[in-house]
């Protein structure tokens, strides 16, 4: 019997998984899900990149986030409440990962090494901003630097 989620409504997939089962829903690590209802080890509801798809997925491959629901008008939103920056750079490093990788594959060494350190710059800066141990300044400057590096890398 399906119970439609509370609390549990905003998750990112942590393994590939292929939906091979009936009603199953393909997910990709990384992937970010809304869900709608539980049931037995399962959830049900769509990526947040084709939200008219629906389907299954194993909890256990769901880490869930908080998030905000907003229940105005006829449809529900789900928003992260983590720290835009935050968020950012996750997207980012996901876009230059796949960048860094052709560029290993075109045997590009010089730009490898740069994007690679790079990418790791902002892990760290990430990691940083996430454990919550900066003062407000310090937030504030590193979240700066973290824009203009995105900002240099991007151009």
């Amino acid at each position: 019997m399906w119970i439609p989620t509370k609390t549990k409504k905003y998750g990112v997939a942590v393994y590939n998984w292929r939906g091979d089962t009936k009603f199953g829903l393909s997910l990709e690590i990384g992937e970010t899900v809304q869900i709608l209802e539980e049931c037995q080890g399962w959830y049900r509801g769509f990526s947040t990149k084709n939200r008219a798809v629906k389907g299954i997925f194993p909890q256990t491959y769901i880490y869930l986030k908080n998030c905000k629901v907003d229940n105005e008008g006829l449809f529900e939103s789900v928003v992260p409440v983590e720290d835009s920056v935050v968020r950012e750079v996750t997207l980012v490093l996901r876009e230059w990962g796949d960048i860094w990788k052709k560029l290993f594959v075109d045997r590009e060494v010089y730009k490898f090494e740069t994007v690679g350190k790079v990418m790791r710059d902002l892990l760290e800066w990430r990691r940083q901003l996430v454990s919550g141990t900066l003062t407000q300044d310090q937030t504030r400057e590193l979240k700066l630097k973290i824009i203009g590096k995105i900002d240099w890398g991007n151009r």
